[in-house]
């Protein structure tokens, strides 16, 4: 069943609503929304698989067929025949989100040297280019990242692109999916080498606050020959910063607006305590204490990372050291989600960085599930492998990916080595019951390109215990050999590699599972359809009372079986949105007896009672 249903709920006591709701919810079980044309409504419910058979996960790539014509273009001059190392290399941004609201998930591409696509959804993975009519092309800059949110409270996603110095920009959305620049109006305008950028409401207020992520100047002031609106590239002291990886390498600095809720917005970054300013790459936000306000937590590219926790009034303290101990020395992507299935966000962090000691064609030294002791990998002249962080030469971090197991008392495990979390060249992640057996999946992109050789993506299957397993082969994600390597792209007379920026998640096809986008570099993206075998899933669009996406909203759902707990995300896990359509994947059980929704700002559920099953529920704040 893939229709829409909308659910209203009291906001009583749990156990007075749970009475009502279990009457109200039967009455209303035949009146649906409109339906879109990926979604007709279907009166039999969606067999759940034999529990005790794999489900046989498995995607197709359909990207031929579906109408998107994007490709990422990188700088040659940069990233090609005159190689830097330096951020030139990152971008790729990806996000998905329901521009016209029309009940179908779009998708938006960031480019550096072309213009941004927006494709919407016309249903049946069949996308149509409408970017030069949305008026979010941001031609003429080398786009990075973006987020959408409703910045106006008007019901529609606006959305926030991120430049290297051309120029970030608001647009906000007429509610068909034509944008208008109010960057100047709104207040938020910053020209800089900025990277990741998320909204969230950070003091309850019901209004949508905006936090940005700069790196350092890795830039001259010498336009470069190559296209007459971005500068020439320094290479990064790669070798230096490896020298005192505990110290702060200085950038830009973060940026927290203010929403005041009237279409502007004020720098609060000091005030609130989050003045993060190193090379911060990305942002992630979660209630990591189930408190009821949103935390967040920042990557540093090269040093520490900063985990804030929310006092409840829209500010912050760092928590960082007596919360998780070591982080990752170069991280790029952070995502929360509940990894092990105890109800408490858990955090993931990727390390490309502590990779990168690695020269070009030394593929045959790669120790792709080790972490060392120094950033400098085997080229240090003490160099080992690690067994613990006690090992490590530095003092605040580790040298590869982290995953923090929330304890739920104040403080996180890190569990990377026990959960297979280690990989080679990561950027990004992308979370998702992608086989709908109760347990969050993980894809995380990977890869270097042009000098570098292939290093594939990676699918890590959730056991529904914290532990997780690598299939990207096994599932269909695996690239052939003969396509490591990008048609039509030779440099130096020698042919790039694939590589691979950010991932974002969607049911773009209506059918209840989750597809994938990938955003590549220097190259088309991969647009993965999800074939495998139905099995029960519980999707809910969250609407705050605005009628819009209620970003930070926290479900409990609970079953005879167990209990699942989900929170609603915005733009995170590096430079990718996915959808905001909530998905929470069942297994066998075929009833859900309750959902309890927690609402940013509060501690008491709005509970709807036996919300059907395969089909986007609509819940309305109360």
């Amino acid at each position: 069943m893939t229709g829409r249903l909308t659910v209203r709920s009291a906001a009583t006591s749990p156990f007075v609503q749970l009475a009502a709701l279990a009457v109200l919810a039967a009455a209303q079980l035949g009146v649906a929304r409109p339906q879109s044309p990926a979604a007709p409504a279907d009166d039999g419910a969606r067999p759940a698989a034999d529990a005790a058979k794999d489900p046989g996960l498995h995607f197709t790539d359909v990207l031929e067929a579906s109408g998107v014509r994007f490709r990422h273009h990188f700088l040659d001059s940069e990233s090609g025949t005159n190689f830097r190392v330096n951020p030139y290399d990152h971008g790729s941004g990806i996000c998905i989100a329901d521009v016209n609201g029309d009940g179908l998930d779009d998708l938006y591409f960031l480019d550096f040297l072309g213009p941004a696509a927006l494709y919407l959804n016309r249903g049946g993975m069949k996308f149509e280019d409408v970017t030069a009519l949305s008026g979010i092309a941001v031609d003429r800059a080398l786009k990075v990242g973006a987020a959408f949110g409703d910045c106006d409270n008007d019901g529609d996603l606006d959305l926030y692109v991120t430049t290297y110095r051309g120029g970030n920009h608001l647009f906000q959305n007429d509610g068909h999916g034509v944008f208008t620049d109010v960057t100047k109006k709104a207040g938020v305008g910053y020209t800089g080498h900025s990277s990741a950028v998320t909204w969230f409401d950070r003091d309850g207020d019901g209004d949508l606050d905006l936090f940005l992520c700069n790196l350092g100047k890795f830039t001259t002031d010498t336009v470069s020959q190559e296209a007459d609106w971005f500068f020439e590239g320094v290479s990064l002291p790669f070798g230096e910063v490896t020298k005192t990886p505990d110290a702060r390498n200085p950038g830009e600095g973060c940026i927290l607006w203010d929403n005041r809720g009237d279409g502007t917005f004020a720098d609060v970054t000091k005030e609130a305590g989050v003045s993060a300013s190193e090379w911060n790459a990305d942002a992630a936000v979660a209630d990591i204490d189930l408190d009821g306000d949103l935390d967040l937590y920042v990557t540093n590219m090269f040093g520490a990372d900063r985990l804030y926790r929310n006092l409840g009034d829209g500010k912050f303290e760092e928590i960082t050291t007596t919360a998780l101990g070591r982080t990752s020395w170069g991280a790029m992507g952070a995502r929360f989600f509940d990894g092990d299935g105890d109800e408490l966000p858990d955090l993931y962090v990727v390390d490309m960085h502590s990779d990168m000691w690695l020269n070009p064609d030394e593929r045959d030294r790669v120790h792709p599930t080790a972490k060392f002791n120094t950033p400098a990998g085997s080229n240090a002249k003490d160099w080992k492998e690690i067994t613990s962080p006690e090992q490590t030469h530095a003092h605040t971090v580790l040298f590869g990916n982290t995953y923090f197991r929330n304890r739920g008392d104040g403080r996180f495990e890190e569990m990377s080595a026990q959960a297979n979390l280690e990989t080679w060249f990561p950027w990004g992640i992308a979370v998702g019951d992608f086989d709908d057996d109760g347990a969050e999946d993980l894809y995380v992109p990977t890869g270097m390109g042009y000098p570098y050789y292939f290093w594939p993506n990676a699918f890590l299957r959730n056991d529904g215990k914290g532990v997780f397993r690598e299939q990207a082969d096994e599932v269909g994600l695996g690239i052939p050999g003969k396509l490591r390597r990008i048609e039509g792209t030779t440099i130096k007379g020698v042919k790039a590699t694939r590589s691979s920026r950010a991932a974002a998640v969607s049911d773009l096809d209506g059918d209840g599972d989750l597809d994938l986008v990938v955003n590549n570099f220097n190259h088309e993206p991969y647009l993965y359809r999800n074939d495998s075998p139905p099995r029960h899933a519980l999707r809910l669009q969250l609407r705050n009372r605005v009628k819009s996406a209620a970003w930070g909203a926290r479900v409990r759902v609970v079953t005879t079986a167990r209990t699942w707990s989900r929170e609603l995300a915005n733009a995170q896990g590096y430079l990718s949105q996915s959808s905001a359509v909530l998905h929470v994947g069942l297994g066998a059980v075929a009833a859900v007896e309750r959902v309890e929704i927690f609402w940013p700002g509060s501690r008491t559920p709005q509970v709807v009672a036996a919300p059907p099953l395969d089909r986007v529920v609509v819940v309305d704040q109360q």
